[in-house]
């Protein structure tokens, strides 16, 4: 059993598939500008070539949703995270990445700007949000990358794990009781929706 960052027992977590689905059809109903912002499903050849450019494997999570959204062109975010990158802007950003710390000489930093085996998914202005791909315990975990600080983690044991709030949160948006891990998100009134 795996347990969680904070203890306990981890929490039953949609498949990404399922989430996308009621993300999706959430938007459909709500906020129809947002779902059109939405890219097409990423073909399976391109997420290989993804992977055989970095050198390794992408985080099942991630893969999965890029079968379901090869990013989007948003404005205000779709999710929280900011835009999602497609295959093409994962494989930039993160090029950009490894350029720009290998220059600053890793070795010499206290507190890490990029991780080898990181993954952006989503960002916006070189405020990346990752995800670790690399072996460990922190594998498969999402973490903030600003342009100008050091690196961290969020606290979301996956991408799943977050497209599961967000889709909960979604399907309560309304509930003015509902708690959970994140914000309910609100109604533009121009067919967006914001965070």
């Amino acid at each position: 059993m795996i347990e969680s960052p904070h203890g306990g027992i981890p929490p039953v977590v949609a498949p990404v598939t399922e989430s996308w689905r009621l993300i999706d059809a959430w938007l459909a109903k709500h906020a129809p500008v947002s779902l059109a912002a939405l890219r097409p499903p990423a073909a399976p050849e391109a997420i290989d070539r993804v992977e055989e450019r970095l050198g390794f494997a992408l985080p099942a999570d991630l893969r999965e949703s890029l079968l379901c959204h090869d990013g989007d062109d948003s404005c205000p975010a779709v999710l929280p995270c900011g835009p999602l990158y497609s295959t093409e802007g994962i494989v930039e950003i993160r090029t950009m990445r490894m350029e720009i710390w290998d220059a600053d000489d890793p070795g010499e930093q206290e507190e890490p700007w990029w991780g080898t085996f990181w993954v952006p998914f989503a960002g916006r202005d070189g405020d990346d949000g990752f995800i670790d791909a690399g072996p460990g315990p922190r594998h498969g975990h999402l973490g903030k990358a600003p342009h100008d600080d050091s690196a961290d983690f969020v606290g979301w044991t996956s991408l799943g794990a977050r497209l599961h709030s967000l889709a909960g949160a979604m399907l309560h948006h309304d509930d003015r009781d509902w708690v959970g891990p994140v914000y309910r998100p609100m109604l533009r009134g121009d067919g967006t929706v914001d965070w």
